[in-house]
């Protein structure tokens, strides 16, 4: 997947720094002051880095219309596109960390403001800002694991233990088809919840989002808000319309009733 950058909404920005440049403000290596928002929309599909390179580790896709929430800011690898190409130097070097803890390049995201939307990520933030330690990661229990993939080759819980086996070097101790598989990792002593979550396998229960009679599985690779309500993006096997058994492929899916979330530490 090429990355994208810029758009309309950046064209507009553009004429008005050309003006502010032109009564010589410095464009290039100023720090303007962070605003107060640090929301922002996605506008057009973009990549969801690990850090603030497009040559980091990629962790799915940010969508149009997206909701982010900015944490921080990062000077990184410059990105060009139809805004930042027409900057001096290495192109729009601006990346935000966003409250998934990924990042996302300035120039496909609107922020509102032409200022720099979030304090820079080297900075310590004050006690009036500072957020407690994510509960997430620390009530994510640590099951029982086996050394062998424990859906059947080919198939969807195959393809979903992989994904898990990629991520943790180990294998959940699963039993049972798709379907059976959310009770069947609390019993393993695997956290288990109804609400999206990244870096889990995603069980769906028959009849939800196209799953067939023994229930699906699938890898979470992101979890993100969008005007009509949450979405993941999944790695999956053995989706019939999408490739069949032994084939990985990934979409996009609403969040739903009838789906649950096997929680990797």
């Amino acid at each position: 997947m090429s990355f994208h950058f810029g758009g309309p909404h950046r064209l507009r920005a553009f004429v008005v720094i050309t003006a502010v440049t032109a009564l010589g403000t410095p464009l290039v290596g100023e720090v303007p002051t962070a605003s107060a928002d640090t929301s922002a929309t996605v506008e057009v599909e973009t990549q969801r880095m690990s850090d603030a390179s497009p040559t980091a580790r990629q962790d799915g896709s940010y969508q149009p219309g997206d909701q982010l929430t900015l944490v921080c800011s990062k000077r990184g690898a410059g990105t060009a596109g139809l805004f930042s190409a027409a900057v001096a130097g290495q192109g729009n070097d601006l990346w935000y960390q966003t409250s998934d803890g990924h990042f996302v390049s300035d120039a496909d995201i609107e922020t509102g403001t032409l200022k720099v939307a979030a304090p820079e990520c080297s900075a310590a933030p004050s006690s009036a800002t500072s957020q407690p330690a994510t509960v997430v990661d620390a009530s994510r229990t640590t099951g029982r694991t086996q050394g062998s993939n424990p859906g059947a080759p080919g198939q969807c819980t195959w393809g979903a233990a992989q994904k898990w086996f990629e991520a943790s070097g180990s294998y959940p101790a699963m039993l049972g088809n798709a379907l059976s598989w959310g009770d069947s990792a609390a019993a393993a002593g695997w956290t288990v919840v109804t609400d999206a979550r990244e870096r889990s396998i995603v069980v769906f229960q028959p009849g939800v989002a196209g799953a067939g009679p023994i229930g699906h599985v699938g890898w979470v690779d992101s979890v993100s808000q969008r005007p009509d309500g949450r979405w993941i993006h999944i790695t999956e096997m053995n989706n019939v319309s999408l490739g069949g058994p032994g084939v990985f492929n990934g979409r996009d899916v609403k969040e739903v009733p009838g789906m649950s979330y096997v929680l990797l530490p």
